[in-house]
């Protein structure tokens, strides 16, 4: 992906300066991974209301099954272009400052951060990438307070991940739909459609989901996308729920994002390696860790994250495929040097927890 976003860089003259790109590098994503502490006031989310309520009591009346919880009073996404413009305008002026630094952060307390909230109006083409990127480079160059670690940041996921995907989709499909390169097989826990789980940073991520049908990208991909794969659960499994969940998900670009990004089923197609982490990650870019009933540092006891013990019995179990991956030699590295009880403890726990997913 990276060389198809310099290439796109360069075809579209986005952020181009004497054919270099501005600031003196490509990409600035090590500037986007700070944790948030609460440390400046986010500005509240462009307000948006669309009443709803005949439509629920029709809903209602029809009796229904849904998941998750219903705003019984308004619909706060664009349903008009100007609507839409609006929230790109909102975006730009009051959030793209910091988005940047905490595009990766996740908080307890907060559903958006900073994020746009502009991926259901592109999908749905009330607005254009092409409209997005020239408004937040035009807004970079003009506005002293957006950074090119800010502009870059958001830009490369339009012009880069977003229309990467769309390309992978297109070129891969159908065939793509039926990978399932470490042929798991397991049922998604039950706690991916109600969030009564008590692994916290979990928990908050589907309840965002379930609630206001949204997560944003790292959420997505780095606790529930990395939780499903850990567990081994059928990638067809993963694409329904997250086909089914998202307002934004259409399956041009989420197919490829579950089954590709998310849980390595093409085999290697569209990322380097599996998106897979223990709770140190997890704990790096959030606060989910401090109020959770498991212990983050602990690998095998009863209180253990589950993240832990799953994260090393995947690298233990999938080694043999991935062992000639150069973006896996650390990781096994570190998985040869584990005294061999440990390891053998952590595969246990990690069989149990497979094993019965609901009961943490």
């Amino acid at each position: 992906m990276e060389s198809f976003y310099q290439y796109m860089r360069k075809k579209h003259q986005v952020l181009i300066e004497n054919d270099k790109p501005v600031g003196g590098k490509w990409n600035f994503d090590k500037s986007n991974r700070k944790k948030w502490k609460e440390e400046s006031l986010i500005p509240i989310p462009y307000d948006i209301k669309h009443d709803v309520t005949k439509i629920v009591a029709e809903v209602k009346r029809a009796g229904v099954k849904t998941f998750g919880t219903i705003n019984e009073r308004y619909f706060d996404y664009p349903l008009n272009r100007d609507e839409a413009i609006g929230q790109l305008n909102y975006f730009v002026k009051e959030l793209l400052p910091l988005f940047g630094d905490y595009q990766d952060a996740m908080h307890v307390n907060e559903v958006y951060l900073y994020h746009s909230k502009l991926s259901f109006a592109l999908n749905i083409k009330l607005i254009t990438p092409k409209e997005v990127v020239k408004k937040v480079e035009t807004s970079y160059y003009n506005d002293e307070a957006i950074s090119i670690s800010q502009a870059e940041g958001f830009i490369r996921q339009i012009l880069g991940w977003r229309e990467f995907m769309r390309g992978m989709y297109w070129k891969l499909m159908p065939n793509f739909k039926k990978t399932n390169f470490f042929e798991h097989k397991n049922k998604l826990p039950d706690f991916f459609w109600t969030g009564n789980t008590k692994i916290n940073c979990v928990k908050n991520c589907l309840k965002n989901s379930l609630n206001n049908s949204y997560a944003h990208h790292i959420q997505r991909l780095m606790v529930l996308g990395n939780l499903a794969l850990l567990l081994e659960v059928d990638p067809e499994e993963v694409d329904k729920w997250y086909l089914g969940v998202y307002i934004d998900a259409i399956e041009w670009v989420q197919l490829p994002n579950t089954r590709g990004m998310s849980q390595y089923a093409d085999g290697g197609i569209i990322a380097t390696k599996p998106y897979i982490s223990s709770a140190n990650y997890i704990d790096k870019m959030s606060n989910y860790c401090l109020d959770c009933s498991y212990n983050k540092k602990d690998k095998t006891s009863v209180n253990a994250c589950p993240f832990n013990s799953l994260y090393w019995n995947f690298l233990a179990s999938k080694q043999e495929k991935l062992q000639k991956n150069r973006r896996m030699f650390m990781m096994f590295n570190l998985l040869n040097k584990m005294d061999l009880k440990l390891l053998e403890s952590v595969k246990s726990r990690a069989k149990s927890i497979i094993n019965e997913p609901d009961n943490y």
